[in-house]
């Protein structure tokens, strides 16, 4: 049996679905719902910080502190500036990789909201979640007049708008900022429309129950999409801070709580930064690497996920911040072998952490072209 006739936006269309259908339709929104309600759980638990807001500080506090301190004491050498900058920006990329999740975190929470109205258009942020009201075709005529009265009685439109001047003023100079947002047609209550302006900005619209539910399948995709990015780079930072936790405390283990330093304990740092370098570089694209494989793994001949901006912008990042660093630590390097004298054991060791940086470069290298060919 067919429905009857239900009211959709400005007029009367015939709704052709079964009292099964919409049942269906129903349960379908609701099975959505659980799936919005468990993404969100996850970008908050992401929001949260975990294992970063727990590094960050730890490595920012104690051991750059004391390194930089210790290079930057008493006369400062060409070789010490250098080595201070690289530290700085070892530190600026674990900042900056923390900046890019929280930019995704962001931007997975709030989306445009665009308003079209008979007088023109305004375009507002919104919440991720919208806000919900009843089915536009789930009553039949009476019922929705019924509704519509309700929905803009002075009860109702007083938990959005507050009855005292105040209220309205703080309102008016929210919605002020969208112009064209309140419907200012003859014969509205200025409350209602208020009221009403309130209700577009968190999306909160009246749809026909099909249309909630192509709405809702391309919110879920949106969710997922966005979140899968966020999630990745959740990962990479992560790696990173914890690289570059590891440098930092090395480093430190040179300064051992000294105000000055020697050109051994300047070397002992330029070593760390030369392999800081290319290691970050590795571990940043690890996780790419290992979806990658399990694509192949699942039978892909061709992964284009090295290919991606999405998923591989971090990557971008950290090899211009990791380059200029390494560069660096090397020019430190070779000024400390030219005007400090050195051990035989010393240059034994500078000779295999050249060779360690050099080989972990050329590797970083080759897997990140392999990644853009792999996705040809």
């Amino acid at each position: 049996m067919r429905s009857a006739s239900r009211p959709v936006g400005r007029g009367t269309v015939r709704d052709m679905t079964t009292a099964d259908e919409r049942a269906a339709m129903r349960a379908f929104l609701q099975r959505c719902e659980v799936r919005l309600s468990t993404m969100h759980r996850v970008a908050t638990a992401l929001l949260s910080g975990a294992g970063i807001l727990v590094l960050l500080p730890a490595v920012e506090r104690d051991a750059v502190l004391q390194v930089i301190r210790a290079l930057l004491a008493g006369p400062v050498s060409w070789s010490r500036g250098l080595l201070a900058v690289t530290v700085a920006l070892s530190i600026a990329l674990a900042i900056t990789v923390l900046w890019f999740l929280v930019i995704e975190l962001t931007r997975f929470y709030f989306h445009g909201n665009h308003v079209v109205h008979a007088d023109g258009e305004a375009f507002t942020p919104r919440f991720t979640l919208t806000g919900v009201r009843l089915s536009s075709d789930e009553f039949g005529d009476e019922s929705d007049a019924e509704y519509a009265a309700l929905h803009s009685s002075t009860l109702a439109v007083r938990l959005l708008v507050p009855g005292n001047a105040r209220a309205r003023t703080r309102i008016d100079r929210q919605l002020d900022a969208y112009p064209g947002l309140v419907d200012a047609a003859a014969g509205v209550d200025p409350d209602t429309a208020r009221a009403r302006a309130l209700f577009e900005l968190a999306a909160a619209r009246r749809r026909p129950l099909s249309e909630e539910v192509v709405k809702i399948e391309y919110g879920i995709v949106r969710h997922m999409l966005r979140l899968q990015v966020i999630v990745l780079r959740y990962v990479k930072a992560l790696l990173v801070i914890v690289v570059t936790a590891l440098t930092a405390f090395a480093a430190a283990a040179a300064v051992n709580g000294h105000d000055t330093i020697s050109g051994a304990d300047e070397r002992w740092i330029a070593g760390a930064m030369l392999l800081w370098a290319p290691v970050v570089m590795i571990v940043v694209s690890s996780p790419v690497r290992w979806i990658e494989s399990l694509l192949r793994s699942e039978g892909a001949v061709h992964a284009g996920v090295g290919r991606d901006p999405e998923l591989t912008r971090l990557e971008d990042v950290t090899s211009r911040f990791a380059v200029v660093t390494w560069v660096l630590a090397a020019v430190a390097m070779g000024a400390l072998l030219v005007h400090h004298s050195v051990s035989e054991q010393g240059r034994v060791a500078i000779v295999a952490v050249i060779v360690a940086s050099l080989g972990l470069a050329v590797t970083a290298v080759r897997q990140r072209r392999t990644a853009r060919r792999a996705g040809a």
